[in-house]
């Protein structure tokens, strides 16, 4: 009986993600979601350095060097593209396989697939089409914690496979697992609380010892876990040991924390600050535009510098009881505020998430008080597990509000997580043997698969309309950059530094139905060096960075830009006073010169040393 239901749940949970697949390819393209998703293919695949590399920066060394080694096969596949999107499907279809499995019969087991797959749809249908690194991540997390609360008393094999995806997740953006981890952390609780309760109802003394037993699993499951996080991040610590890596990566934490969480201070209004650090008019205006690889002297310790400088000036101008108290208002207006989605993340709107928490809460309430109305110890501990839930969630969401990151690749994986976690607690909840028989309460969860899959289908036009509008104008914005990228494949021979926002954005021409840069998956692959480079980004100042320059021929970005065969690109629309300026200042006399216009949006510019 338990293994037909099972073979049951893997084909019901197959042709519910490959629905989910047919659907998502009939709707549009697949597009890395943003440039950092591309920038970490280009390095991974060999297209940055001339040769695929297993630091891409970005992700901890042993998931990327795995990857490298399918570019390394020379087979001219997007190997990361595929990783992604694969590590997504496989998350829907470990979710949906592991609730099918709870059904008693086909006919549930059907419907809870079905469910799920409108569910997906109604919720985060375009982040498959539109895939990010990062909400892969939550995924992965996610999914780990539902694995754990659905797992059984005598199989560890979900266990395991959860361990494996929290550490998969860990490689791929540690930042996010480690956000999410609390989360999973209270899964793990509310799995080992509840299987408690079912031994409390037994006598104490013949249950003593797997109660011991018990707590040995799961105590054990959070030391695999922490063991298992150590010992990637000490993988991750050797292969980055070299001292250019250290610095770099010094570098990069302190230029994480400027732009992502601090601000560049103006310069006329903090001239005695940029004075003490030695900064000029013309290298803080680096910072500002982001073409910071122009300059050598713009270090670990200057960023670092700047970001605490701000930081100082942001909390004076705004105490911290200010701040808590308004992002208290709005993680409370976005708990409950219902929108229309207008597009795909701005501006921002938590429908149908945060109505389907909503549900999720009062359903798992009344699974408690309907089910265990009269066991008063089982129903005090299980509210103390969702106010532990509700507060872990409190915290998490406060943090990013007040750190100024709440991105949907951030939030949406943060509802995903609560979501499944009440799922998993509604399944326990309705498993346990309560006043009413378990298969009776087990027999009730359709009512849950309806109401949020029903939530999800009047979520799904919405959804239909944003994906279509973002590939419409991902598509257009697409057209200018291949125009850019071609005429840089036609001209081999020379070399070209791209300003920093030039390379997301079409500035000044770019209008309100304009998306910023992203790359279409699975298109017109081409894994060979690429003869351009960004005058800056987060990948400026590393050691690769420094090969690829090397490898085209050069030994710093100044001198390069004024060398023969260099070009400077630039949105027409933006003016290169700032470049004159800063030769200038360096005492190097420049001429700047228009040699090409680009789908009427680009401007190619020569640089030229003059006496």
């Amino acid at each position: 009986m338990k293994k037909s239901r099972m073979n049951m749940s893997i084909i019901v949970s197959a042709v519910a993600v490959l629905t989910v697949m047919v659907v998502t390819l009939m709707f549009g393209d697949y597009f890395f979601d943003l440039n950092d998703d591309v920038l970490m293919k280009d390095i991974l695949s060999g297209a940055y350095t001339g040769a695929p590399e297993g630091r891409n920066i970005q992700m901890l060394y042993p998931i990327s060097w795995f990857i490298s080694l399918f570019y390394k096969t020379g087979i001219n596949l997007d190997w990361y593209g595929i990783f992604l999107c694969a590590m997504q499907y496989l998350c829907l279809y470990l979710v949906t396989s592991r609730l099918c499995r709870k059904a008693a019969d086909s006919k549930r087991a059907v419907l809870y697939a079905a469910c799920i797959a409108v569910a997906t749809l109604g919720f985060f249908w375009p982040h498959f089409l539109f895939v990010q690194y990062t909400f892969v991540c939550g995924m992965l997390s996610s999914t780990a914690a539902f694995l754990i609360l659905l797992s059984d008393k005598e199989d560890k094999k979900d266990n395991y496979i959860a361990l494996i995806l929290i550490l998969v997740a860990y490689l791929i953006r540690s930042e996010m697992l480690l956000l999410t981890l609390p989360m999973v952390g209270v899964a793990i609780l509310i799995k080992w609380a509840l299987s408690m309760q079912e031994y409390c109802r037994a006598s104490v003394m013949s249950f003593v010892g797997e109660k011991k037993q018990l707590f040995r699993k799961y105590l054990g499951l959070c030391f695999m876990v922490a063991a298992g996080l150590i010992i990637c991040t000490v993988i991750h610590k050797i292969a980055y040991s070299p001292a250019e890596w250290k610095e770099f990566n010094r570098f990069f934490d302190n230029r994480t924390e400027l732009y992502d969480f601090q601000y560049i201070p103006d310069y006329a209004e903090n001239k005695d600050f940029y004075d003490s650090v030695g900064l000029s008019e013309s290298e803080q205006k680096l910072l500002e535009n982001y073409n910071f690889a122009l300059d050598d002297e713009i270090n670990a310790d200057l960023v670092g510098e700047v970001a605490e400088y701000a930081a100082q000036t942001k909390s004076a101008d705004e105490p911290l009881s200010a701040r808590l108290s308004k992002s208290m208002s709005l993680y409370i207006y976005r708990l409950h505020h219902v929108s229309k989605p207008k597009s795909y993340e701005y501006p921002m709107t938590d429908f149908p998430w945060n109505i389907g928490i909503i549900v999720l809460y009062i359903a798992t309430a009344l699974a408690l008080f309907v089910i265990h109305k009269k066991n008063k110890h089982y129903k005090v501990v299980s509210c103390l597990l969702l106010i532990t839930l509700l507060a872990c969630r409190t915290v998490l969401w406060l943090y990013i509000i007040m750190r100024g990151r709440d991105p949907i690749r951030i939030t949406h994986p943060l509802y995903l997580m609560e979501l499944l976690i009440l799922t998993g607690m509604i399944v326990l909840l309705s498993e346990s043997k309560g006043e009413k028989s378990s298969e009776k309460n087990s027999n009730k969860l359709w009512f849950v698969a309806l109401a949020i899959g029903l939530i999800g289908a009047a979520s799904i036009p919405m959804q239909s309309s944003v994906i279509n509008h973002e590939n419409t104008i991902r598509q257009a914005m697409l057209d200018k950059y291949r125009a850019l990228y071609d005429y840089f494949d036609d001209n081999k021979d020379n070399y070209y530094f791209i300003d920093v926002y030039t390379s997301v954005t079409l500035g000044d021409a770019a209008t309100e139905e304009s998306a910023t840069f992203s790359e279409k998956m699975f298109d017109r692959v081409d894994n060979s060096f690429a003869n351009h480079d960004l005058l800056g980004g987060w990948a400026s100042k590393s050691p690769i960075y420094q090969d690829k320059l090397e490898n085209a021929g050069f030994l710093n970005v100044q001198d390069a830009l004024i060398s023969d065969g260099v070009y400077f690109v630039q949105n027409k629309t933006s003016d290169t006073e700032w470049l004159l300026n800063y030769y200038r200042e360096k005492g190097i006399g420049i001429s700047i010169e228009q040699t090409d216009m680009i789908a009427d949006t680009f401007g190619i510019y020569k640089l030229e040393r003059v006496e």
